[in-house]
């Protein structure tokens, strides 16, 4: 239940704190005093949507606080877990604290001190309150709302058939959906695959396993391409390494001969002058790797031709590279990359576009589960709608429908289903039919009822699917349901009221004494301007005030006190009495007028 709730330059409200109790409480005051902006700032608290303007116009923010009360056990099945889920704090045990603050660049929230989120507020509005509009009824009207309030009067098999459905339902419309672009689009998703597969074969037919193949393959090629001057050079290197003129005559100039030569000198001179033995070594070294080269260049024209034959391989093999790399990279590499790249996008695709076969077979067992389950739906629905049907109608023989004669026998309100397509719903379409009048049929609401008919109508489907179980523990909150009734039937509506506020706190925001004798508390909220400054004050009505603040309601145009009538304050303490006999007999006893 709401315990408290404050509310700071909210719209012409600049400061309120409103402490509630259990029970039925009215709020009670003249046209535009501020009576419906408390429902309004209580649906803002709990993540209505709103505007900058609705900051009063002296300040630069609006502020709402509310404090909720939740039965033990109630408050660890539904929201222990969820508050260590979102980690949100809870110092007090059952205390729920919202707080919401809107300044023009948005609002900002907390859940018992912790920052939260619109989603969160939504959920504790889902559980904690129900505030029915003065236009809520108008909603009524809408089809989809009434397959919403049928559902909602399910029990717990009923919504794990309703919960079973939707999801089948969305893996039917996905393969159906497939099925369909599959059909449309095969011959571009043929022609992907094609072209895929033809890359990747193209890349790895080229087998490349040696990422630096190409620049071996270059240097190769340039060395066959200067095989004359390469083999030129290396004849006259080694003939002046060797002095031979390839003949076997040795030229006395031969580089060898040299070293030789002054190695013998360097050696002679090492016998008086040791600084010349690191030289010595110098020449030995010198000699000995002359001499690899001279290897190395005598049979280089041998391993150049063993190559000769390879360059039409190797030209062929550099063009393949060069148009791999010219389709898929700068770079061997990078071609390599593309290849792994186009592999996955093929098996992706080919994992996402099965056979026409496979996904027609997959589709039609999918139309065989939604119509099995869609069919179960329409049965736990027909069984739903049986109850619902006569409860509604007690309901609202209840709240002053003339209950005698045919009307016992004949609901006042029936459900119409109407077959149709398989759609998220199941496939039926359902209306609310409904008829004052013994001798005509029922009709749908929209042309047979009358908005007065429609606020009691939906406040007797509020008392069986809004939170009216014994076990809710929600508040909630009428903003003018008597609108467009009096005399019997605004009794009837009281009572009504009062049953509900047995099992529920009930706050109703209204203009009927009658409604205001049955509240358990009763509270007058005043609009007052003082030097242009407008400003609302609430203010409880104590028993001794009661019969006063009801004789008020009879003549609003006697706006003093004073100017009460005896009769009015007379027909006002006669409301008080009746009421509390009906309180004390039970809420669905009749309850006079007079």
């Amino acid at each position: 239940m709401l315990s408290q709730i404050t509310i700071k330059n909210f719209a012409i409200i600049d400061f309120l704190e409103i402490n509630f109790k259990e029970g039925l409480t009215v709020l009670t005051g003249e046209t535009g005093a501020g009576k419906s902006i408390i429902a309004d700032a209580l649906d803002f608290l709990l993540g209505a949507r709103t505007t900058s303007d609705l900051i009063r116009s002296s300040a630069d923010k609006a502020q709402v606080e509310g404090t909720f009360l939740v039965p033990e056990k109630f408050f660890l099945e539904k929201f222990e877990p969820w508050f260590k889920k979102n980690s949100f704090d809870n110092n007090s045990e059952n205390v729920i604290n919202v707080s919401r603050e809107l300044t023009a660049n948005g609002s900002k929230a907390r859940i018992n001190g912790s920052l939260s989120n619109v989603s969160h507020l939504l959920y504790l509005k889902e559980i904690l309150v129900d505030i029915h509009e003065q236009s809520e009824h108008i909603e009524l009207l809408k089809i989809e709302k009434q397959m919403d309030i049928l559902d909602n009067c399910g029990n717990d098999l009923h919504k794990k058939i309703l919960e079973e459905y939707g999801k089948t339902y969305e893996e039917y419309i996905s393969l159906k959906n497939r099925l369909n672009t599959y059909l449309e689009n095969r011959a571009v998703f043929a022609k992907k695959i094609d072209f895929l597969k033809y890359q990747v074969n193209e890349i790895k037919e080229a087998k490349i396993n040696d990422l630096n193949e190409e620049n071996e393959l270059h240097a190769k090629r340039e060395m066959i391409l200067n095989k004359k001057e390469l083999t030129e050079n290396s004849t006259q290197v080694y003939e002046l390494i060797n002095g031979d003129d390839g003949v076997g005559t040795l030229r006395a100039t031969s580089l060898l001969a040299m070293l030789t030569e002054v190695k013998k000198l360097i050696s002679k001179s090492a016998e008086h002058d040791g600084s010349f033995n690191t030289y010595l070594k110098t020449i030995e070294i010198i000699t000995s790797e002359l001499k690899e080269l001279s290897s190395f260049v005598n049979h280089y024209g041998e391993n150049i031709d063993a190559g000769n034959n390879d360059l039409d391989e190797i030209e062929e093999r550099l063009d393949l590279f060069y148009n791999l790399k010219k389709k898929y990279g700068k770079s061997l590499e990078e071609v390599q990359e593309y290849l792994l790249k186009i592999e996955s996008e093929l098996s992706d695709e080919e994992k996402n576009n099965c056979s026409q076969e496979e996904l027609e077979g997959k589709y039609k067992q999918r139309e065989k589960d939604i119509n099995a389950l869609a069919d179960k739906l329409t049965r736990s629905r027909e069984e739903i709608t049986k109850s619902f049907v006569n409860r509604v109608h007690e309901e609202l023989l209840s709240l002053g429908f003339n209950g005698a004669g045919v009307f016992h026998e004949t609901p006042l309100l029936v459900i119409e289903f109407t077959p149709c397509d398989i759609s998220l719903n199941g496939k039926e379409q359902i209306q609310f039919l409904f008829t004052s009048n013994p001798d005509e049929p029922p009709k749908p609401l929209l042309k047979v009822a009358s908005g007065g008919e429609l606020s009691r109508i939906m406040l007797a489907i509020k008392s069986i699917a809004c939170r009216g179980g014994q076990t809710s523990p929600g508040t909630m909150v009428f903003d003018e349901i008597d609108m467009g009734v009096s005399g019997e039937i605004a009794a009837n509506v009281a009572r009504k009221l009062y049953k509900i506020s047995r099992n529920n706190q009930v706050l109703c925001i209204t203009h009927q004494p009658i409604i205001c004798a049955m509240a358990d508390e009763h509270f007058v909220i005043e609009k007052k301007i003082t030097d242009g400054l407008t400003s609302v004050t609430i203010k409880e009505v104590l028993n001794n005030e009661k019969a006063e603040a009801l004789a008020t309601l009879l003549t609003p145009e006697r706006k003093s006190k004073d100017n009460i009538t005896v009769d009015a304050k007379q027909f006002a303490q006669s409301l008080i009495e009746n009421a509390k006999k009906a309180k004390e007999k039970g809420p669905l006893c009749q309850m006079k007028l007079t």
